[in-house]
């Protein structure tokens, strides 16, 4: 693992200073999901209109949670200004007194999902699935590294919470309700039921089809095509239906390198 030096002379790093939590993941890892559960959750606590945008909730008082893609977004910016400055990085002091979510997911099904969204929602990315998936600056050996760099720097940190989004479909109760305990919240067992129930899949895809979420990130480029949709399939090991054996291989020949903490 390399030493990296996390200074952030940007803008940003004002705005980690005041998060109460943060929430890290490379993109495609479910951080939506979570981020619709946990603000329908303090609106249910409080009971307050729900709103998606984590700035609304901040001047309400309810939360500062920031959602971060951290060293992911760091390693893939085209702007060297941006690098130069730390600009997406978690600043080390608060990474040591900070509570810190790590949300993984299978890398395998997280490159899928990533392709989709640079090439029909941000149209960062203009090469096929295949080319993608050995690209040097998308592709899943940067997924892996950066994956590993997260947890070898924090596995042994009090603050620090390793949560799969596997877990979280699978035991949704449970581990959301560590989620709330974990982020400092009062754990109210009927509000978490509800809140797991309003951001189910089939739930959030029909208000993102309905433009429920307004006019922010949780909306489809295109409506007429399901890929372009943020809450697209949600399936876990989907992949397969979109790499050819030769992808697969490539692949999980990337995941011999993956820290077997992750469960993968």
């Amino acid at each position: 693992m390399y030493h990296l030096l996390r200074l952030n002379l940007s803008s940003n790093a004002k705005i980690f200073r005041q998060a109460s939590a943060l929430v890290v993941s490379v993109p495609k890892s479910g951080r939506t999901w979570l981020r619709v559960l946990v603000h329908h959750y303090l609106a249910e606590l409080t009971q307050m209109p729900f709103v998606l945008d984590g700035k609304e909730l901040q001047k309400q008082g309810l939360s500062n949670l920031m959602f971060t893609h951290d060293l992911w977004e760091h390693r893939t910016t085209h702007s060297m200004k941006d690098r130069m400055r730390g600009k997406y990085l978690v600043p080390e002091d608060l990474c040591r007194r900070k509570p810190i979510l790590l949300l993984a997911r299978d890398p395998r099904d997280v490159i899928v999902s990533l392709y989709f969204q640079l090439t029909k929602r941000t149209m960062k990315y203009r090469g096929s699935l295949p080319d993608m998936i050995r690209d040097r600056r998308f592709g899943i050996e940067m997924l892996v590294a950066v994956m590993n760099h997260w947890l070898a720097s924090w596995e042994h940190r009090s603050n620090f919470k390793l949560v799969r989004y596997e877990d979280c479909r699978s035991q949704p109760v449970g581990v959301f309700g560590d989620l709330i305990r974990f982020f400092g919240f009062t754990l109210d067992h009927d509000a978490l039921l509800r809140s797991i129930e309003f951001a189910s899949f089939d739930n959030m895809k029909r208000m993102e089809t309905e433009g429920q979420f307004g006019s922010g990130v949780l909306r489809p480029r295109d409506p007429s095509d399901a890929e372009s949709f943020k809450v697209r399939r949600g399936v876990i090991g989907g992949y397969r239906a979109y790499m050819e054996n030769a992808e697969i291989q490539y692949v999980e020949n990337a995941l011999d390198k993956l820290d077997r903490r992750f469960g993968y």
